[in-house]
């Protein structure tokens, strides 16, 4: 397997891990606009969880985005390259969580544990012969 193919089943991986820890606390806010539509056609949102009713759908929607824009951007790439590269952004993302606390992912606050995680990940997936 290519390490393009690699690095994306190591991001979706992780992607689900982050998503598991953080989408069961969100809920959806009462007097929002989502809230009270769904407050209309019987939804109770005080007792409503998206990742629990919805959740199953994050691991094929995550593969759909993630393999064709790491195709798009890192196509022409080696696989020597890609894996220097993911490990660079990597250990940049862990420093920076740690200089900081945590790194803002579209709009989640991200810790170092979490790109801790990602590291072994992609490091397990780089090292595997499948």
């Amino acid at each position: 397997m290519a390490s393009i193919d690699k690095l994306g089943e190591a991001l979706t991986e992780w992607g689900m891990n982050v998503a598991k820890s953080v989408l069961p606390n969100v809920q959806i806010p009462q007097q929002s606009t989502i809230g009270k539509f769904m407050g209309m056609l019987g939804v109770d949102i005080s007792t409503y969880n998206i990742y629990n009713e919805l959740g199953f759908l994050l691991k094929p929607t995550m593969r759909t985005m993630v393999a064709p824009m790491l195709n798009k951007y890192l196509g022409g790439m080696t696989d020597a390259e890609v894996e220097a590269l993911a490990m660079e952004y990597v250990e940049a993302f862990r420093s920076q969580a740690a200089e900081k606390g945590y790194v803002n992912l579209f709009g989640l606050q991200v810790g170092s544990n979490a790109f801790d995680g990602l590291r072994d990940i992609i490091t397990s997936k780089f090292n595997s012969n499948v």
